[in-house]
């Protein structure tokens, strides 16, 4: 059983993990979108058991939460958000948004993105 997330106007799935893969997935942004006061702009799909993402409303979710690691030091805060960071810039960028970048606070924070590229293929 998967938890896909297709865009809301149904034209493209950004990513079909396994159903607590995506469960989890879920469950930290909204978490964290309640953290840092961001809708997430995913909206539960009861017809496939996923979620729809708005991209206008995710690509601010996911620009915020990465100025919020770019702000900081902590260690420990970028483990965390890292997690969270990686999936939703892949599914941002397969759904055509993209964040603006500020390389000078990244701290690593990208270097394992092209992996999650190819496990989160869906084309």
């Amino acid at each position: 059983m998967s938890y896909p997330f297709q865009l809301a106007d149904r034209s493209r799935i950004l990513w079909d993990p396994a159903l607590r893969v995506g469960q989890t997935y879920v469950a930290l942004a909204q978490r964290t979108g309640e953290q840092y006061g961001l809708p997430t702009g995913l909206t539960e799909n009861d017809r496939l058991g996923g979620s729809d993402v708005d991209p206008a409303v995710f690509q601010e979710f996911t620009q915020g939460v990465y100025d919020g690691y770019c702000s900081t030091n902590n260690f420990v805060l970028h483990g965390l958000l890292r997690g969270l960071l990686l999936p939703s810039i892949v599914m941002l960028e397969k759904g055509g948004g993209s964040i603006a970048r500020k390389h000078e606070r990244e701290d690593g924070l990208l270097e394992n993105l092209d992996a999650y590229v190819r496990v989160m293929w869906t084309d």
